[in-house]
């Protein structure tokens, strides 16, 4: 008995002095980090050659503008040729230097050429700003499997493939930045997005991997963890099932304040983080709160998903899939007066 009396105090001083032990060290690390970010001067975008794939409307186009602002030179991809000369346009009213560069980027085959003619009008890539995607909303049933293969071909194989095609030029200069634009949908699957979270959960951790591996040759690496913004974007989403139904909640959660944040304000934060260094910027509030409830509190979290997904999204239905756009005439004022900042960042943003 008089052992293990005597056993106990000394376990417990042990795991106090472990306890201590841990704090220093979170001490020590996020001292180094401070030091870090005070003493590396900010990035300096003027005259920086930007390549922004996804920059022909929506969030990219909102980079473009905050980037542009900074006296960054733009080459903007994305597939419609019409859209892209139309957003170079609007930005050179703004004195902004911008080049358009048509490419599917889910085409592998589209990707070296790409670079090439980038490389060939500029001279150099200082940063890459992976931003390409689209989003399809709809319930499981609606999907196929060549829904799942189009979200991963633009949203996961097409920013690997094209900073595949980057790297080796980031790494003869001996620095570069990369920006992977991924999403709270891929850190907390969200019902009736499975395609699109799927593809945004394997970017994540293509970028967070990506960042560990590629500092040693001088190249950062942000990945950004936007929640719901108001882009525009919604009216060029397609829907599946009870597509009406569908583009209702989707419409409405995408452009309420509170819920969603503009996207200037995003562009704005994201070049911020391009500047300090940083590796990580998650942004909104809802966003941050979502993902600290799945990490601490996965369980609850998907019991609550569950619960929205059964009793206040759509049922599943048969209907042909259709365009938001579309869409449109057939929902009430209320809806569109409770939508219309998104409009007008559909207006503003090139969507």
């Amino acid at each position: 008995m008089n052992s293990v009396t005597q056993e106990a105090p000394r376990t417990g001083k042990a795991g106090s002095w472990l306890a201590l032990a841990g704090l220093c060290a979170v001490f020590v690390l996020g001292a180094k980090e401070l030091v870090r970010k005070r003493l590396r001067p900010a990035l300096n975008l003027r005259k920086k050659v930007v390549l922004i794939a996804g920059g022909s409307r929506g969030l990219g186009f909102a980079i473009a503008k905050e980037l542009g602002t900074q006296g960054a030179r733009l080459a903007l991809c994305a597939r419609d040729l019409d859209e892209l000369q139309e957003a170079c346009g609007r930005l050179a009213e703004a004195g902004i230097e911008a080049v358009p560069f048509a490419a599917d980027l889910s085409q592998q085959v589209s990707i070296r050429p790409l670079v090439d003619e980038v490389l060939s009008r500029f001279g150099r890539i200082d940063v890459l700003v992976n931003d390409a995607g689209a989003i399809t909303v709809g319930p499981l049933p609606s999907f196929t499997h060549a829904d799942f293969a189009q979200a991963m071909d633009l949203m996961f194989w097409g920013p690997v493939n094209l900073t595949f095609a980057v790297l080796p030029h980031m790494k003869q200069a001996g620095e570069g930045h990369i920006v992977n634009i991924t999403s709270v949908g891929g850190r907390v699957s969200i019902p009736h997005l499975l395609p699109y979270s799927c593809a945004k959960f394997a970017f994540v951790g293509f970028s967070t991997g990506l960042g560990t591996e590629a500092a040693g040759d001088g190249i950062q690496v942000l990945t950004v963890v936007p929640g719901l913004m108001r882009t525009g974007s919604y009216l060029n989403a397609e829907f599946k099932g009870a597509s009406q139904d569908e583009f209702a909640w989707f419409g409405l959660l995408g452009n309420l304040p509170g819920f969603s944040v503009a996207a200037e304000y995003a562009a704005q934060r994201i070049r911020e983080a391009l500047q300090d260094g940083d590796r990580v910027c998650t942004i909104s509030l809802p966003a941050k709160i979502l993902i600290a409830c799945e990490a601490l509190a996965p369980e609850s979290t998907r019991t609550v998903l569950e619960l929205v997904n059964r009793y206040l999204l759509p049922e599943s239905s048969r209907k042909h899939a259709q365009r938001g756009k579309a869409l449109n005439p057939a929902l009430s004022a209320v809806f569109q007066g409770l939508t219309a900042l998104g409009r007008k960042a559909a207006q503003d943003l090139n969507e």
